[in-house]
């Protein structure tokens, strides 16, 4: 391990240890001086850079022609940990680029000592390793890196043929769901498919839900959609419900039932401006009662 002033015209441009997407240079802005002495550009003894992609990007945007640079002997594994471990510490990475380093490591080194020396928040197994290649693949690509899939529903969607995967990715491209929320709709359009006897697209574009994306809180809405077309009879039974609360229930009084209807019983929650109020009603209740 040495330091060096570097030329960077010599840097070699393979990018064997990157795995950074999307490219973000402006990023290391300031980082010099939040994190004096941390080694912002390291290269392997061949030149080629182990850490530092987006680094070397914003120097070459600047036209700089040198900088200091951290020299390293490193196997090509322990490359890999050191750049994963310098971006997971400085900016977090997302799950696009996690996969990504998964597919680079995995010839060097075995799935037990990944999983202990990389911080991933999911685990290995022979269902993602199958599915690797067509997740780095657009278009599952943009919706891993912006945040807008995780790993359970991306897995969901791998083991779909293209043209039922297709329609769900443009949803979730264009709308950002918790990852809760993502397995929740892809249950939902899976039963309401096999039910109507429709492939996903077709779903998708009966149920309406473009003109969703542009209310405030979609998720919301498409999910509640997305419910109502799965579960039709209690969906009626939700509006008159609260057709029904309206007009029996005053300003202060709230009315809730069951999930799913599944019980008759109903609760009632009163909201009263003090202690002597509740007394009063409490009173009469016990009459009633």
């Amino acid at each position: 391990m040495a330091e060096l002033t570097l030329d960077l015209a010599a840097v070699d441009p393979d990018d064997a240890y990157a795995f950074t997407y999307p490219h973000l240079p402006e990023r290391y802005e300031g980082i010099a001086e939040k994190f004096p002495g941390l080694p912002l550009l390291v290269i392997d003894r061949t030149r080629r850079v182990v850490s530092g992609h987006d680094y070397l990007l914003l120097l070459r945007q600047r036209a700089e022609i040198q900088a200091q640079a951290m020299q390293v002997d490193l196997a090509a594994a322990d490359a890999l940990i050191l750049n994963y471990n310098l971006l997971h510490h400085l900016f977090g990475l997302n799950l696009y680029e996690k996969l990504l380093f998964l597919k680079k490591i995995s010839p060097w080194c075995p799935d037990a000592d990944i999983q202990r020396r990389a911080e991933l928040n999911f685990t290995l197994s022979d269902h993602l390793r199958s599915s690797l290649d067509l997740l780095l693949a657009e278009p599952f690509r943009f919706c891993l890196a912006a945040g807008h899939l995780g790993m359970q529903a991306a897995l969901r969607l791998a083991d779909m043929a293209e043209e039922d995967r297709l329609a769900p990715l443009g949803l979730f491209r264009a709308c950002k769901f918790s990852e809760s929320q993502q397995v929740q709709v892809m249950k939902l359009l899976e039963e309401s498919a096999f039910r109507e006897k429709k492939n996903l697209a077709g779903l998708l574009s009966a149920a309406g839900l473009a003109a969703l994306l542009e209310q405030e809180m979609p998720q919301k809405k498409i999910i509640a959609a997305l419910q109502a077309r799965r579960y039709p009879a209690v969906a009626q039974m939700e509006t008159d419900w609260h057709a029904w609360q309206k007009k029996v229930a005053p300003t202060n009084v709230s009315v809730a039932h069951a999930p799913f209807f599944a019980r008759e019983g109903v609760q009632v929650t009163v909201s009263l401006k003090n202690r002597a109020a509740a007394e009063k009603l409490l009173a009469k209740l016990k009459k009633m009662v």
